[in-house]
């Protein structure tokens, strides 16, 4: 049976703790994008990194693995246009904002020898309109991204954003498939950068559930079984 990607309108459907915290974080975003976009943003899409417990470089052979998502994430907001023109926007200066034009049936150049930031959102996007079927005739989008994932440290941040350029692709252009949809659009998708994964960060990234880790099975078919961890905390004397 396939799941359907969460849609929620409240901070604690998706955060266990800190909530104020992450509230300032949502509004400091909505606000930027109101600055660059001289609008309100349509939605946030939000895709978590992961952490490996157990599992380390099998599922590429298509052994279980054994993750769990964490709090830091990749956040995108996200306003639908008229035209096919995306723009992109990141909050940390480092990265510079980048457009390009989607052409009619053509293919998203992403220049792999070229190491730049939007060719990870390009992967996704160029992955998303080719499940949705819809690589005539896209919106456009005005994108500006929030992301708390360490670079390069093996939580997957790379993953997290592909991960979270699916989602919004699919979700302005009016079909946002399911999540074992959105997964597997997102492993076939990093491909197009060079990454041949295996599928443990995009399932962890898009299936997990709150306050547990995921036990993941590849074969004969995707499988998640939610592990929720015992509350540990000592008592307090």
């Amino acid at each position: 049976m396939d799941h359907s990607i969460s849609i929620v309108s409240a901070l604690d459907d998706v955060y266990a703790g800190n909530l104020l915290q992450h509230g300032a974080r949502y509004q400091a975003l909505t606000e930027a994008f109101i600055e660059t976009y001289g609008a309100m943003p349509d939605f946030i899409a939000r895709a978590p990194g992961r952490v490996n417990i157990i599992g380390e470089h099998i599922d590429y052979c298509g052994f279980p693995v054994f993750p769990m998502a964490i709090v830091p994430d990749c956040l995108i907001a996200v306003k639908a246009v008229d035209g096919s023109s995306v723009k992109l926007s990141n909050v940390n200066a480092k990265f510079a904002a980048r457009q390009f034009d989607y052409q009619s049936g053509t293919i998203v150049d992403i220049d792999q020898s070229v190491h730049d930031w939007v060719n990870y959102f390009k992967c996704g996007y160029r992955g998303a309109l080719e499940a949705i079927a819809n690589t005539s005739s896209p919106v456009g989008m005005q994108c500006l991204m929030d992301g708390s994932v360490p670079i390069s440290v093996g939580l997957s941040s790379s993953s997290a954003f592909v991960c979270c350029a699916v989602m919004v692709t699919m979700k302005a252009n009016g079909k946002l498939l399911s999540q074992e949809r959105v997964v597997e659009t997102s492993v076939a998708s990093e491909r197009y950068i060079g990454t041949n994964g295996g599928g443990m960060d995009q399932t962890t990234s898009i299936m997990s559930q709150p306050q547990s880790a995921a036990f993941i099975e590849f074969s004969p078919m995707l499988r998640v079984t939610p592990v929720r961890f015992p509350n540990t905390t000592p008592p307090i004397a």
